[in-house]
């Protein structure tokens, strides 16, 4: 008699990759522009969301594949929850202008604390308060998804060849590059601040189409001359106080001693 033998059934089916989204200072609005994706529960079915605290009640703070890291990084405490997601993490994903380089928390940065006590923060918070800045002040960060908020269509591009063990290129060049308006109806020549000049393409101009001037919220280029930029703004007139304004809304921005815009020196990353 021959003994039958039982044989495994071996899963065909491969791991999902554990995916999570985090959230620091900000408005969640780029978290918000994710679940409003018409494909999201698509793209969401594809790997395990073990941490998202927007719409999840249990999650589970393990190791991720990918983490989506939205807001900027504003008191000491956020520091350390930081690098705590960094470590359990293989690729992070800094989620729109707040994640990338300080964003809206980042005005914070030319207020006196007296100031912020007064309207925004109590004397307890201010202890633990810190400049906002962009999270990869602090950690390594594997891919920059900019805007104010981020642009729907580079998440499902980025999602979808990131399943496929694949990162994608992002545009290289300010948002002139992308304009409808370059070299026939600048807003320039016409003497309107707009500063697509310095500020990170890949957006496709959206503002610019719906005819607003780019206000920088996918942030400086590394060829940005801010220098350029603010002499030509006080040339039609403007005073410092504007050109601040302008230049400081969305990035953590210091005008000078010399009316001059510097980057502030990035801190040693883990």
């Amino acid at each position: 008699m021959v003994a039958k033998t039982k044989s495994k059934k071996t899963s065909s089916k491969k791991r999902k990759p554990s995916v999570g989204f985090f959230a620091f200072t900000g408005c969640e609005g780029c978290q918000f522009t994710v679940l409003f994706i018409d494909e999201i529960l698509d793209l969401l079915n594809k790997v395990n969301v073990n941490y998202f605290h927007l719409i999840k009640e249990k999650n589970r703070n393990i190791k991720f594949d990918l983490a989506f890291i939205e807001g900027a990084i504003t008191s000491k405490r956020e520091i350390k929850k930081l690098k705590a997601i960094r470590d359990k993490s293989k690729f992070v994903v800094a989620l729109g202008a707040c994640a990338c380089h300080g964003g809206i928390p980042a005005m914070r940065n030319f207020l006196k604390d007296e100031e912020l006590g007064k309207y925004v923060y109590t004397q307890h918070m201010l202890k633990d308060s810190i400049e906002a800045t962009g999270i990869d002040q602090y950690i390594t960060v594997d891919y920059h998804m900019r805007g104010c908020p981020i642009s729907k269509d580079e998440f499902i591009d980025f999602f979808q060849n990131f399943l496929k063990g694949k990162i994608i290129e992002q545009f290289k060049g300010p948002v002139c590059l992308q304009c409808p308006k370059r070299g026939k109806d600048c807003y320039l020549a016409k003497k309107e601040v707009c500063l697509g000049a310095m500020a990170h393409g890949g957006c496709n101009a959206i503002c610019i189409q719906k005819n607003i001037p780019c206000v920088l919220c996918r942030g400086p280029t590394k060829s940005s001359n801010f220098a350029a930029e603010v002499n030509l703004f006080k040339s039609w007139g403007l005073d410092d106080d504007e050109i601040k304004t302008k230049l400081t809304k969305f990035k953590n921005l210091d005008l000078g001693t010399k009316q001059n815009v510097k980057q502030q020196t990035p801190k040693k990353k883990k």
